[in-house]
C-alpha cells in the first residue's frame, strides 16, 4: 500500500468515528429549539411554601399588642410594628408580588403568571391584595418585607415611640389600656437604661443594708464639707456615725 493510499484510509476512519460520536450525542442530548426556564432552589421553595393550604399556623406573638383582622394580622412594641398580610390561595413567588412601603402607606399587589411555551407573559395582570394608610409615620428606609408560608411579612420601625391603637386609618381601634406596656431593657434609650440599672442597684443595696447611690453622693458631699472653713468639725477626723441617712 502506497503512502497516499494509507493517508486516504486513515482519513476515512477518522470521519467514520466522528459520525458515530455525533450520533451518540444526538441520542443522549437531543437538541432543544425552545428556551427552557431554569428554576432555582429559591423559586421552588417560594412556590412550595405558598401553595394554598400550606399556611403556617398563627402564633400568639403575631398579634401581640395588636389585632387579627380579616386579611392581615399586626403586632407591636413601643418602637416597631410587624404585619402579616394573607396571600391568595395560589402558588406565589417573590417575583409575583409588588410591595410598596412608604412613610405612612403600604400597598401590596399580586399576580398569577400564566406560562406559555415556558415563558411568562410580559404584561401580567396585577391585583391589589392590601392597601392602607398607616395611623402614624414609620421610617421608610428601615422597613423590610419577606415572603413566608401564606403571608407577606412586613417589619416597620416607628418614627416616634408610642403605642398604636390601630394599624391603618379605617381599622377599628384596640383598647390601649388592655395591652402589655412593659418594655425590655434593650428597647429603652441609654439614659433610661442607666436609670433602671441604678434603681435595681439601689434596691439590692437596701436589701443588704448598705447605702444607696443617693446616700453615697450625700456622704461624699459631707466628707468635703467636714473640714471646710467654718465647719464645727474642722480639724477632726470624719466620723460617719454622727450622720444619719434616711
Amino acid at each position: 500500500m502506497s503512502l497516499e493510499d494509507w493517508k486516504k484510509k486513515e482519513k476515512l476512519c477518522y470521519a467514520s468515528q466522528e459520525n458515530m460520536i455525533n450520533t451518540v450525542q444526538e441520542e443522549m442530548f437531543p437538541y432543544v429549539s425552545e428556551e427552557v426556564e431554569v428554576r432555582t432552589s429559591t423559586d421552588i421553595e417560594d412556590e412550595v411554601q405558598n401553595r394554598g393550604g400550606n399556611v403556617r399556623p398563627l402564633q400568639p406573638s403575631d398579634s401581640y399588642n395588636g389585632a387579627i383582622r380579616d386579611t392581615y394580622i399586626w403586632s407591636q412594641t413601643i418602637t416597631d410594628v410587624d404585619v402579616l398580610v394573607k396571600l391568595p390561595k395560589s402558588p406565589l413567588k417573590a417575583k409575583d408580588l409588588r410591595v410598596s412601603i412608604e412613610t405612612q402607606r403600604i400597598k401590596i399587589e399580586a399576580t398569577q403568571r400564566h406560562e406559555t411555551c415556558n415563558k411568562s407573559t410580559k404584561d401580567p395582570k396585577w391585583t391589589t391584595i392590601f392597601e392602607g394608610e398607616l395611623i402614624f409615620k414609620t421610617k421608610k428606609d428601615e422597613s423590610v418585607w419577606s415572603l413566608v408560608s401564606g403571608y407577606v411579612s412586613i417589619h416597620l420601625e416607628k418614627v416616634s415611640e408610642r403605642w398604636w391603637d390601630a394599624l391603618i386609618m379605617e381599622e377599628p381601634k384596640i383598647e390601649l389600656n388592655k395591652i402589655d406596656c412593659s418594655r425590655n431593657l434593650d428597647e429603652m434609650g441609654l439614659t433610661e437604661q442607666m436609670k433602671v440599672e441604678e434603681l435595681m442597684w439601689n434596691h439590692q443595696q437596701k436589701l443588704l443594708g448598705k447605702p444607696t447611690s443617693d446616700q453615697l453622693k450625700m456622704e461624699a458631699i459631707m466628707k468635703k464639707a467636714w473640714n471646710a472653713k467654718g465647719s464645727p468639725f474642722q480639724g477632726t477626723s470624719y466620723d460617719p456615725s454622727i450622720i444619719k441617712f434616711n
